[in-house]
């Protein structure tokens, strides 16, 4: 059984606000937490119910390991149908931007406020290769519950850098700025410069005028459809773009 205080600080952990003042956020489910504990992850503490102690017992009767019921899962989970286990992390610590202009491939995303998007855009860019993201401020917190479900074990692996995306981008003098813009030229025949920035927007607003006039190339998904459909879901654009690039 948690105390009341552990319950109001998992629960808490829901909210960006205590998230920021804590440094800590909550992953949750058996397969994400596995792919965390098979990797060099530290956790603070881990919560389970007795069913996943009795598969995972070398993580019963440590220091940072609570057992909670089923009742006590569903008033801390943010899922729909809590799943056994979840860990607190501390948040990944932010390196100098410096290092990003050593980087071949760089993601930006400007403004981009859908957590699911935004998690499957953070798992697609540990798969590339990509190892930096910038963001405009009010892209979407990297450690909201949905964001951290759909971007899985690559939500750590994946350094976020939030801020002025004009100013970043600027600071990035050895890279050509890509665009993704529906007035671009073909990604399949555009030639890539050997250090690269990718910049996708939301699907709703696009990228901003402020944020375009300092791309060098805007580039475009041709579409091949004959109903008519005129935009693609931005993780899936993403995916295509990140794709083609390490095609070259």
């Amino acid at each position: 059984m948690l105390s009341k205080n552990q319950l109001k600080r998992l629960r808490g952990l829901q909210r960006k606000k205590e998230r920021v003042n804590s440094g800590l956020f909550v992953v949750e489910g058996k397969k994400i937490v596995a792919e965390i504990l098979q990797s060099s992850t530290t956790y603070v503490e881990l919560y389970a119910t007795s069913n996943w102690f009795e598969n995972n017992p070398t993580f019963l009767n440590k220091d940072n390991s609570y057992e909670l019921s089923d009742r006590d899962l569903g008033q801390v989970s943010s899922l729909k149908t809590p799943n056994e286990v979840l860990l607190v992390l501390k948040q990944k610590s932010l390196t100098s931007f410096d290092v990003v202009s050593n980087e071949v491939l760089v993601l930006a995303l400007d403004a981009v406020n859908d957590p699911g998007n935004l998690g499957t855009i953070i798992r697609l860019a540990d798969w590339f290769g990509v190892q930096h993201i910038l963001c405009t401020s009010n892209t979407v917190d990297q450690y909201n519950p949905k964001t951290v479900q759909s971007a899985m074990g690559s939500i750590n692996s994946v350094q976020m850098h939030y801020g002025d995306l004009g100013e970043m981008l600027s600071n990035l003098k050895s890279h050509t700025i890509y665009a993704s813009d529906l007035n671009g030229d073909s990604i399949y025949t555009t030639s890539f410069a050997e250090k690269s920035v990718i910049l996708m927007g939301s699907e709703s607003h696009g990228i901003s005028e402020e944020i375009l006039s300092i791309v060098n190339k805007k580039i475009t998904i041709p579409t091949f459809s004959v109903s008519g459909v005129d935009s693609l879901n931005v993780a899936t654009a993403t995916a295509i773009v990140l794709s083609e690039f390490r095609s070259k």
